[in-house]
């Protein structure tokens, strides 16, 4: 064997020795067991539906939503009656007559889009006007439960994110229970003039 191959096995040996006692002088990192987290699980949307505001501010959408769904099904029936009649008159009018009956179906269509329209954008206004500070208080409790409780962490169910939990780390029921026993300020903000 060479001069030159001897140095490159000596070499290869030296990293590895030296690979081998840095190894053993580091520590190996402590592994986290189970007893040092402590883990619970809360599903903040069925806390909503679940606590006595929720269910009283999801009742107040529900009552706003059903009177402007009949009064937009009112307006729908009516221009559909008036397209109804349209149609049959349609082939007799004067072209003048037809252009100006077919001018004003197009403008109480697009009419009642808008109404439509601004129908579900004030429907989400509202549901998230009436919930938002429940879901607040809901997640004040959520901490601070979590804090009494010694919890590590407190994740959220409903987003879609958490795949499985054992029942038993779901604390939902004591949040709402926590939450329907402690006072609330007013959930319904009322915009001037607004009758509910």
């Amino acid at each position: 064997m060479t001069q030159r191959g001897t140095r490159g096995q000596t070499r290869i040996w030296l990293r590895i020795a030296f690979l081998v006692a840095v190894t053993m002088l580091v520590p190996a990192p402590r592994p986290v067991s189970g007893a040092d987290l402590k883990i619970a699980v809360v599903d903040m949307q069925r806390a909503l539906n679940d606590c006595e505001a929720g269910k009283k501010a999801k009742d107040q959408v529900k009552a706003k939503f059903e009177r402007s769904q009949e009064a937009l099904r009112h307006q729908r029936e009516d221009l559909d009656r008036m397209k109804e009649d349209y149609d049959k008159k349609a082939l007799v009018l004067r072209e003048e007559e037809r252009r100006n009956l077919e001018k004003d179906l197009e403008n109480r269509s697009l009419e009642f889009k808008r109404k439509y329209e601004d129908f579900q954008r004030d429907l989400k206004r509202t549901d998230a006007e009436l919930t938002s500070s429940i879901v607040q208080e809901l997640y004040d409790i959520v901490r601070e439960y979590g804090q009494q409780h010694g919890y590590s962490l407190v994740l959220e169910a409903s987003s879609g994110t958490l795949l499985y939990n054992d029942k038993a780390v779901d604390v939902t029921d004591e949040i709402v229970k926590i939450h329907n026993s402690s006072p609330h300020k007013e959930h319904a903000p009322k915009r001037g003039g607004e009758k509910e």
